[in-house]
C-alpha cells in the first residue's frame, strides 16, 4: 500500500493495516526460525544416529497400516481464545509427527480446518506440504466424508467405553483446548449428529492424582501405542506423566515419564477422547 492510500485511510483503519504488517513481518520471522530449528534437529539426529545413541527415523517404505482412522475435529475455532489456539495447532502438528514414526501408522484426517487455526497452522508450518500418506486434511465436515456407521466420537462423558479398536472405523477427537469451559460439548455434539461415541478407559489401567487432562495429542499417542501393543495399560502409562499419576492399580507396571499433559481422558470424572488441554507444544519435523 502505498503511503498516499495509507493516510487516506481512518485511524482505525491505519491501525489494522499496521497490526497486519506487523503480524506477516513475525509470521515470516517465525518461518524462518522454525526452518532453522529443524535443520539443526535434523543435523543433530544425525549425529546421535551416528553414534549410536538413537535409531533412524522409520522411513514410509518401512511402516505397515494398522486399518483404523483418526479425526481431528477442528470445527470448535470460535471456542477459543489466541492462546487455546496456539497450543491447538501445537498438538496437530506432534499428531502428524507421531503418525510419521509409527510402525504401525493410522489414516490420519483433519476436519473443518479453519479460521484462526488455519491462519495459526499456515503462518507456523507449510501444513500443505506434509506427506498424505500421514495426514490428509478436508474443508468439510467429516459427516460428509466418511460412512456415518463407521464414526465414533471419543468422550468421556459417554457412558460406552473402547475396550478395541476397530479396523475400519472412525475414531474423531475434538480439536479444543477449552480448560473444561464446555462440559459435554463433544458428547452433545454426537448425539445431536447421531453417531456413536464411547470413551477411553484409562481410569480402569491408572488413577490421577489431579483431574484427568490430557492434550489433544496425548489422546492420538495412547490409540497409537494401543496399536503398536495391544496393550492399554502400556499405551496410557507411557504417555501420561508419572507425575500425574496418584497410584497404580493392582497389576500395573510402574509408569515412565510421559509428555505434559492438559486435557482430560478418564472414566466418569474426566473428559476421556476429546481434547481439552493447552500445554503441549511440540511440532513436526
Amino acid at each position: 500500500m502505498s503511503m498516499e492510500a495509507f493516510r487516506e485511510l481512518s485511524r482505525n483503519q491505519q491501525k489494522k493495516v499496521m497490526r497486519q504488517e506487523m503480524w506477516d513481518r513475525r509470521a515470516a520471522e517465525f518461518k524462518d526460525k522454525q526452518r532453522q530449528r529443524r535443520r539443526e534437529g535434523r543435523r543433530r539426529h544425525k549425529q546421535r544416529v551416528a553414534r549410536g545413541e538413537t535409531p533412524a527415523r522409520r522411513k514410509p517404505s518401512e511402516q505397515t497400516h494398522s486399518g483404523v482412522h483418526v479425526v481431528l475435529d477442528m470445527a470448535f475455532d470460535d471456542k477459543m481464545c489466541d492462546k487455546e489456539i496456539k497450543s491447538v495447532c501445537s498438538q496437530v502438528r506432534r499428531c502428524y509427527a507421531v503418525n510419521r514414526q509409527a510402525a504401525q501408522q493410522v489414516d490420519l484426517h483433519v476436519t473443518r480446518l479453519h479460521g484462526q487455526c488455519q491462519q495459526r497452522l499456515a503462518a507456523t508450518t507449510d501444513y500443505s506440504r506434509w506427506s498424505a500418506q500421514h495426514v490428509v486434511f478436508h474443508d468439510g465436515e467429516y459427516l460428509d466424508l466418511f460412512d456415518k456407521q463407521s464414526l465414533v466420537y471419543l468422550t468421556a462423558d459417554s457412558p460406552n467405553v473402547v475396550d478395541r479398536l476397530e479396523p475400519g472405523k472412525m475414531y474423531i477427537i475434538g480439536g479444543i483446548v477449552d480448560k473444561n469451559r464446555y462440559p459435554r460439548l463433544t458428547l452433545d455434539k454426537a448425539e445431536q449428529q447421531g453417531i456413536a461415541h464411547a470413551q477411553l478407559p484409562i481410569g480402569q489401567y491408572v488413577r490421577m492424582a489431579t483431574r484427568r487432562v490430557v492434550t489433544v495429542n496425548q489422546i492420538f499417542e495412547m490409540l497409537i501405542g494401543f496399536i503398536q501393543t495391544g496393550d492399554w495399560k502400556s499405551a496410557f502409562l507411557d504417555v501420561i506423566p508419572q507425575r500425574k499419576l496418584k497410584d497404580v492399580p493392582d497389576g500395573c507396571a510402574e509408569p515412565g515419564s510421559g509428555e505434559e499433559s492438559a486435557s482430560s481422558a478418564g472414566n466418569s470424572d474426566s473428559d476421556s477422547g476429546s481434547g481439552s488441554g493447552s500445554d503441549s507444544d511440540d511440532g513436526a519435523s
